[in-house]
């Protein structure tokens, strides 16, 4: 079982590293983890270890993007999640493994390691494939130029919508998949 002090201290740290760089979204960081939340919860999963990769798989989106590299935010986010885990030495090998699978894979993957890998790289796929997802992330995006904003937010919902591997959250997203989509298109259209 993870420890709750764990999950807190990790949460707290993303949540750090959000308000400061502002990616991902504070907004976003907590709708991902609730997504997630229920997810496992329906499916059967170990809530601890969702929850725990999803509060990490982007936790060091800002400092990746500040440096431009942007591609590495993912090993950086396995490297402190290996830091935070030290503290607990109580956690065993496999959840250790599969927090870091989940974390690794949370962009998708052919085959992944484990049911709570697969829940977190479809919670993740919220971000931008559903209305609160772009909803939640438009509100913190205030410098970039509009025009890149709407091709940023039209590649990132068709790489998500191309990510989700659950019926459930296809079901659930395919509708406001379009529907983003036709909004975007209508605004590119009419500029």
């Amino acid at each position: 079982m993870i420890p709750d002090s764990l999950i807190q201290k990790a949460k707290g740290f993303a949540l750090s590293q959000a308000e400061e760089y502002g990616a991902p979204s504070p907004d976003n960081f907590e709708y991902i983890n609730t997504v997630g939340q229920q997810l496992a919860s329906q499916m059967g999963a170990t809530k601890d270890i969702v929850l725990l990769a999803t509060s990490l798989s982007d936790c060091m989106l800002g400092p990746a993007f500040k440096t431009g590299n942007l591609s590495q935010h993912i090993s950086m986010a396995v490297e402190k999640a290996n830091e935070l885990i030290l503290d607990f030495p109580e956690i065993s090998n496999d959840e250790k493994e599969n927090i870091i699978h989940s974390l690794k894979e949370h962009h998708g993957t052919d085959k992944f390691y484990s049911l709570e890998a697969e829940i977190c790289c479809n919670a993740d796929c919220y971000r931008f494939a559903s209305v609160d997802g772009v909803i939640g992330g438009i509100r913190y995006v205030r410098e970039m130029p509009l025009d890149n904003l709407i091709d940023i937010l039209s590649k990132k919902a068709d790489e998500k919508w191309n990510a989700l591997t659950l019926d459930i959250c296809k079901n659930e997203l395919e509708p406001q998949y379009k529907l983003i989509k036709q909004f975007l298109k209508q605004y590119q259209d009419t500029n």
